[in-house]
């Protein structure tokens, strides 16, 4: 049904609207109104707000840290500053949303960002040199934003394991298991070989560069990972 997909997005037990943005996924095209009346709504216009509030909150603290680091770290506080944005924009009730930012602008900008992620893992692989496994995680963070603003159908299965995902993302934040993960494990290069003054065969290799440097970076990206198993379980119950 033509239109069904935004009205589904403002659907809620008891008529309360919806906090979600119209313009993202929260039901295939198609969807019967008696399906859109049956869908359960986890996100009020008045918690839709607060979390608003709370990314963009985010996207300050993250935004500081892209200014006053460099290297590696500045492109990787990059990366969150582009996730919190469309968080932002995902979650603002549309009475304050008056930018109407397409969706395929987000997928787009998303899937350029995971594609740009990977391919610089792989040619730091390439070349030798040994790279932090939170790049990875970045990567894999980015193309679920791709999926978050899908105007297709969700598939249930992926959508729990991406909230189940987050979830278990948020607890390792708040944990400070990152800090260990980067410390203890790293992606390796492919070997160098290089000959010592001896003669003798040595294998070059340094240490990956280390992300996990801020004091306040552990709250921020476990409210951000929370936010996000959120948003990915209202949605699915929208469905």
């Amino acid at each position: 049904m033509p239109g069904s997909t935004t009205t589904a997005n403002r659907m809620a037990m008891g008529g309360e609207s919806s906090g979600m943005h119209p313009s993202a996924h929260s039901a295939p095209p198609g969807m019967s109104m008696s399906a859109a009346h049956g869908a359960t709504n986890i996100l009020p216009e008045w918690l839709a707000l607060i979390w608003t509030l709370l990314f963009v909150v985010i996207l300050v603290i993250h935004l500081r840290h892209v200014l006053e680091t460099h290297g590696e770290r500045r492109i990787w506080h990059s990366s969150h500053v582009l996730m919190a944005l469309g968080m932002v924009f995902m979650f603002a009730p549309s009475s304050i949303d008056h930018f109407n930012v397409p969706a395929a602008f987000w997928q787009l900008a998303f899937a350029n960002a995971a594609t740009a992620a990977l391919a610089w893992v792989l040619v730091q692989v390439l070349n030798g040199r040994a790279v932090n496994l939170l790049w990875l995680v970045i990567a894999t963070d980015l193309a679920a934003m791709v999926y978050m603003w899908a105007p297709s159908g969700f598939v249930a299965p992926i959508s729990w394991l991406l909230v189940a995902y987050f979830a278990l993302q948020a607890l390792a934040w708040a944990a400070d298991h990152f800090r260990r993960l980067e410390r203890d494990h790293q992606i390796p290069g492919i070997a160098r070989f290089s000959i010592d003054s001896s003669g003798s065969a040595a294998v070059s290799a340094a240490a990956a560069e280390p992300l996990v440097c801020e004091a306040d970076l552990r709250p921020s990206m476990a409210v951000m990972a929370l936010g996000m198993a959120y948003m990915f379980a209202a949605m699915q119950l929208l469905t």
